[in-house]
């Protein structure tokens, strides 16, 4: 007898071809059989008609490193079919430490108020601790070039001596021993945005060495995008791995014609032998820190110096120029009707509402507004998050058709009640996955529907060299969503980001069941992923 068998369902098995009606069968964690089971017994039989049956969902981009050790039961990953998540992405995140009060300035979700601290120095002690709070997703970790050269360089804006780079080459050694999958750049914030190219090349080297790839937040998605593109290729021709091209859509302000010349590009790097590919959220609205539209150095240091700064009028006056002239990458943007509150630990009456109408109301200019709510929320001024303009939906459409580009959250996981229950990063950390099949899909018709479960599933998995997962066929690992097409949606909205989707029945990691008829099973059967 084998552990379960489901019946009756519609397998879109994730490699993009079409669907077709057969049972599944499951054991010791793994997909045994695909096809008609009438003769098999299971201990538990799942009923699947009239539902689809498809590999769980691959989250490639995801901020949710610290937030999973806050709470493993990864609720609004869970609920919208996620069965791993990539973490570590844009050079953000917690590990290595050796200075923690250093890494929480770059560790997305963390709140000092929770009293959780970093329990870890290296990248293989927070994978071990991550693992020993239990957890309901797999996870598949990057190790963040921010936190690298912070633990090596601190906030120095300079090049790294010979004594530093080696620091850095061997904190990356010792991640990808630990279980990293590669190495994450985010090029337009602090201290990535340093690092010459000659460095990263040297990184990404000891990531090969141990068969890992580079994913990056590229330098330019605007004025200098097809420059940008073209490092982040350079990068992986100069060190010889895989390379991701995190959320690669074009910024508004980006020359016409530029984006098509990158996708060309891409192209032309795939043909010559480089194993690159991209990701997406699907939506025009993109999540970023508040501090993100000050100068760089207004973030910089110790976390008491920076809510100094923050908090000290004569701020204003040092930044205006910048604010209202701006060269920055998000106000370039424009208007700051433009840009939103999604979360402020300080001002909870501020979320979903505009700078420009909270500039009004507290009768200061962008600047002074900027500064007043992160300087509000003082150590945890981080935590701060606002959506702006990402791409235009034309270019977001092209991308999404692109076949090599695999579709994510950039969000965080959250939850509707608990530690998490009042952080919010965007709507796709809620229902990405479900948005996607439902709006691209089912609704628009963009995309078969099997191609978006594609997208979804084996396309990450391919990316990211995750090589049992993302597929339904024998032998892999038997993670697992069933749902229902004629129900399934997303309940998120970009003012209301907190709601669970409709539509997903069951989900199952490793073989065991972690969400069923709306209910979350507690169970916590997650592994950390390596390649």
């Amino acid at each position: 007898m084998v552990d379960m068998v489901i019946r009756g369902g519609r397998i879109i098995d994730g490699t993009g071809r079409p669907s077709f009606d057969a049972d599944l069968v499951i054991d010791q964690g793994r997909i045994r059989y695909v096809g008609s089971a009438a003769d098999i017994e299971g201990t538990r039989t799942y009923d699947a008609t009239g539902r689809v049956v498809c590999p769980g969902f691959i989250d490639i981009h995801s901020h949710t490193d610290f937030p999973l050790y806050v709470d493993g039961f990864a609720q609004s990953g869970v609920r919208q079919g996620l069965t791993t998540v990539v973490s570590g992405n844009c050079g953000h995140g917690p590990a290595p430490a050796p200075n923690k009060e250093l890494t929480k300035t770059i560790t997305i979700g963390y709140n000092e108020d929770w009293g959780l601290d970093l329990a870890w120095t290296t990248f293989g002690e927070y994978l071990e601790s991550l693992l020993a709070r239990g957890q309901s997703l797999n996870v598949a970790p990057l190790v963040p070039h921010g936190a690298i050269r912070l633990a090596a360089m601190g906030w120095n804006p300079g090049a790294p001596t010979r004594a530093e780079l080696e620091h850095m080459k061997s904190l990356v050694a010792e991640a990808m021993s630990s279980g990293a999958i590669g190495m994450s750049t985010g090029l337009e914030y602090s201290p990535g945005q340093h690092a010459e190219e000659a460095e990263l090349v040297e990184l990404s080297r000891v990531a090969a060495l141990h068969g890992g790839m580079y994913a990056s937040h590229i330098r330019q998605r605007g004025d200098h995008f097809e420059a940008a593109v073209t490092e982040a290729l350079n990068i992986g021709r100069k060190a010889d791995l895989p390379v991701q091209l995190s959320h690669l859509g074009p910024r508004p302000y980006a020359p016409a014609g530029a984006f098509d010349a990158v996708l060309d590009m891409i192209r032309g790097a795939r043909e010559e032998g480089l194993k690159v590919a991209m990701d997406t959220f699907p939506d025009i609205w993109g999540p970023a820190h508040l501090t993100d539209l000050l100068p760089p150095w207004v973030c910089e240091g110790p976390k008491e110096e920076v809510v100094a700064r923050l908090q000290d009028p004569a701020t204003a006056d040092k930044c205006r120029e910048y604010v209202d002239h701006p060269t920055n990458f998000l106000l370039r943007i424009g208007d700051f009707s433009n840009f939103y509150i999604n979360y402020s630990r300080a001002h909870p009456e501020f979320k979903g509402r505009s700078l420009e109408d909270i500039s009004k109301e507290l009768g200061l200019d962008h600047t002074q507004t900027i500064l007043r709510i992160a300087g509000d929320d003082g150590r945890d001024f981080t935590g701060v998050l606002i959506r702006h303009i990402f791409t235009p939906q034309q270019d977001l459409d092209m991308l999404l058709s692109d076949p090599y580009c695999s579709v994510g959250s950039d969000g965080a996981i959250g939850a509707m009640d608990g530690l998490l229950g009042d952080m919010v990063m965007n709507r796709s950390s809620y229902g990405y996955a479900p948005r996607f099949i439902e709006e691209y899909a089912l609704q628009r018709k963009l995309l078969t529907l099997e191609e978006a479960v594609r997208k979804l599933t084996s396309l990450p998995a391919d990316s990211a060299q995750l090589h049992d997962r993302g597929r339904l066929a024998p032998g892999m690992a038997a993670d697992l969503v069933v749902f229902d097409p004629e129900n399934l949606k997303d309940n998120s909205t970009d003012d209301a980001p907190q709601a669970y989707p409709s539509g997903i029945d069951m989900v199952a990691v490793n073989g065991q069941i972690v969400l069923e008829n709306g209910d979350h099973t507690q169970k916590v059967p997650g592994q950390i992923l390596k390649i």
